[in-house]
């Protein structure tokens, strides 16, 4: 790492221990400290801690300070927002249930802080044509990212109504979805339609969706944070049928692991024994994870075969048949992929227009992405990008 990594992650440490930062033992490249924190989306927590220091280049303070009352803002904005939307799903009889980062930030020490780029809400499929109405009301403009997922947007507004808690699948055989449709059993019933899921199956929710984000294209610091504030916050949690859930997930060894990471870049200790990190696998993994940046999305020097490898392994099959079963998909994807495409949407509800939506969508790509299509068909066959992948999922116990 270099000195700027490495103060970047003592300044999140002293967040977590609610100590105040103090000044750097070497010299920094402020501008490029200020880039990893705004690639991590954590420019209000390094702010925080940043705002008493000396040595901290005036520029950087004033970009941090910027972000740190632009977050603040965003958290008020999206508060009212919330409540609003919250009041007419309660009028009209629509239960509700906040999740993901809705409920995670109120773990941390400065809610405003916990970034997001939306607020998620769970739903009954029953509810969904009803909800739509309200959003639409509400002045928001809808579009379907997923059949599981609807997006609606107003200026730096955007919520997600999911019907399906979990929707996609991780590079092996699990069916998370099947396992997470049992989120309403045993909500806590908040009152006026509002219910929240039992801490602890939102943990084992925490845990399949950091890796997600792994096993598609990566993550950066702030789903750890989350693990760090989710088990202090929420204890004490049933950690034996926490344990149990998590073999029955195959994300045992994944979570021990996050655990390790957590312990040695914030100082603290976490709920399970998790011995000590693997050197390599800790020096490895926090330079990916700064490349990363948030969600992994740019970087695809690390991530060229993610896509398939996840495919590929979900698949369970030999190589050359899934390779080829993947080619397939790519070629014919199925109704329920193309329907969730805004492109294609007018397929939705008319499953026999399908061979006419594979067809424009080859001349569409051919016209358009050429090389994008070729390189996208050739993913499967890049049999040493997928291995390499493999084995990064591997060192996760993934």
């Amino acid at each position: 790492m270099n000195p700027e990594q490495r103060y970047f992650i003592r300044l999140l440490r002293d967040y977590v221990r609610s100590s105040p930062s103090t000044e750097p033992e070497e010299a920094l490249d402020w501008p490029l400290l200020v880039r990893y924190a705004e690639r991590q989306d954590l420019s209000g927590i390094l702010y925080y801690q940043c705002r008493g220091l000396k040595s901290v280049d005036a520029y950087a303070l004033q970009t941090l300070h910027a972000e740190f009352l632009s977050v603040a803002y965003r958290a008020v904005n999206f508060d009212a927002a919330m409540d609003a939307v919250g009041a007419a799903f309660s009028a009209a009889g629509i239960d509700y249930m906040p999740f993901k980062g809705e409920l995670l930030r109120l773990c941390y020490p400065h809610p405003e802080l916990r970034t997001m780029g939306d607020r998620d809400i769970l739903i009954h499929p029953s509810d969904r044509e009803a909800s739509d109405r309200i959003m639409r009301a509400l002045g928001y403009d809808g579009f379907i990212d997923h059949p599981a997922v609807w997006v609606y947007q107003k200026p730096a507004l955007t919520f997600e109504l999911h019907d399906s808690m979990f929707y996609e699948h991780l590079a092996n055989q699990v069916d998370y979805r099947a396992f997470f449709e049992t989120v309403w059993d045993g909500a806590a019933d908040l009152g006026a339609h509002r219910f929240a899921p039992k801490p602890e199956l939102h943990f084992l929710y925490l845990m399949a969706h950091a890796a997600k984000h792994i096993v598609n294209y990566g993550t950066g610091f702030r789903p750890f944070l989350d693990m760090v504030f989710f088990c202090r916050a929420e204890s004490p949690l049933d950690w034996d049928y926490i344990v149990d859930k998590l073999r029955e997930l195959s994300l045992y060894e994944f979570t021990l692991r996050c655990f390790r990471l957590c312990e040695e870049w914030f100082d603290v200790t976490m709920p399970l024994p998790c011995g000590t990190a693997d050197d390599a696998f800790l020096t490895d993994t926090t330079e990916k994870i700064f490349r990363d940046g948030l969600f992994g999305y740019g970087n695809t020097d690390d991530n060229a075969g993610a896509r398939a490898a996840k495919e590929i392994l979900h698949d369970g099959k030999p190589y050359a048949l899934a390779a080829a079963r993947q080619t397939v998909h790519n070629l014919f994807p199925p109704y329920r992929d193309l329907e969730s495409v805004p492109w294609y949407s007018w397929v939705s509800g008319k499953p026999w227009l399908l061979p006419a939506a594979w067809v424009y969508r080859w001349f569409f790509v051919l016209l358009h992405k050429g090389g994008r299509g070729k390189k996208r068909l050739q993913e499967a066959f890049q049999r040493d990008s997928i291995q390499k992948r493999r084995s990064y999922l591997d060192s996760w116990g993934l």
